[in-house]
């Protein structure tokens, strides 16, 4: 999990790095490519890629949970190079708020109140550090919001394809492979008729980009598969104070009182949600006699 957060922030310095001499869907087609490279030779080698194709009646599925992905990364690599990075892992974390919201909607999933509670105080969090009527909004901030919303169907979606759909032991990584591919696929349509090489300069920060996307996410679903989400996303929020020094360390980016206090009611909303949510699954998984002893 700590090899998954210097991913993240490396990720993060990486893709500052790129946008300065590139286009959004340019950073993203690239760094696909690569990533989609990577993850087709290691997957084909222990025999995974081929076990289980992309069958017709999972397209669309594939479709829909790619292409909001794709959104969210324009948006996220947006705000990169326009916000604070601390701004924008902050934004970011309201994707869990965003995706219970929408499987509430789409999918009939109940909203207890472990769930409105890390809305609200989500919600909350956002105006601390958007402060509207004080100050002229940031346009580059409502569109990293619009992007967590796109990981928030992302998200509902993955779990639709990996627990309803796959459910193999290597499901996450194909879901991660088309994820990647399409992504490519999206990207090369945009940049078509020449997607034109990244300069000769950028290509260190491009493979660095990719390594820690495939990374960070390998590493994070494998500390989940070796403990409670209770236990595993708690760390997961260290990610706000190392990138925060990250950016101060790098770019001198001054971290404001504002942006403290938003961050931590994120923070706790995401805590108080997953610790209600844990503490309803226990119970209703514990029978009643093994309560009474």
């Amino acid at each position: 999990m700590m090899l998954a957060l210097f991913c993240f922030c490396m990720l993060a310095v990486a893709s500052r790095e790129l946008t300065r001499d590139m286009g959004t869907v340019q950073i993203l087609f690239w760094r696909s490519l690569l990533g989609v490279t990577m993850m087709s030779v290691l997957l084909y080698s222990r025999g995974h890629l081929n076990r289980t194709g992309l069958r017709p009646e999972l397209a669309p599925w594939h479709l829909l949970r790619n292409g909001a992905h794709f959104a969210g990364q324009c948006a996220w690599l947006l705000a990169i190079a326009a916000l604070p990075l601390a701004e924008v892992f902050a934004l970011e974390f309201t994707t869990p708020f965003w995706a219970a919201l929408l499987a509430a909607i789409f999918m009939g999933e109940a909203m207890n109140r472990g769930r409105w509670a890390s809305v609200v105080l989500g919600l909350v969090g956002v105006l601390v550090i958007l402060r509207p009527g004080t100050a002229a909004i940031n346009p580059a901030s409502l569109i990293m919001l619009a992007g967590a919303v796109g990981f928030g169907i992302s998200v509902i979606v993955t779990r639709k394809l990996t627990l309803l759909l796959y459910g193999t032991r290597h499901a996450f990584m194909l879901v991660l492979w088309y994820m990647t591919a399409m992504q490519c696929l999206f990207a090369l349509v945009l940049l078509l008729p020449s997607p034109g090489l990244p300069p000769a300069d950028a290509w260190p920060w491009m493979v660095a980009a990719a390594v820690a996307a495939l990374v960070a996410h390998y590493c994070l679903t494998r500390a989940l598969s070796y403990a409670d989400a209770a236990i595993v996303m708690p760390i997961d929020y260290l990610r706000l104070p190392l990138i925060m020094v990250t950016a101060w360390l790098l770019y001198d980016e001054a971290v404001t009182v504002w942006l403290v206090a938003g961050s931590a009611l994120i923070v706790c909303g995401n805590a108080m949600g997953l610790y209600m949510e844990t503490v309803r699954k226990r119970s209703a998984s514990t029978a009643p006699g093994e309560r009474l002893r």
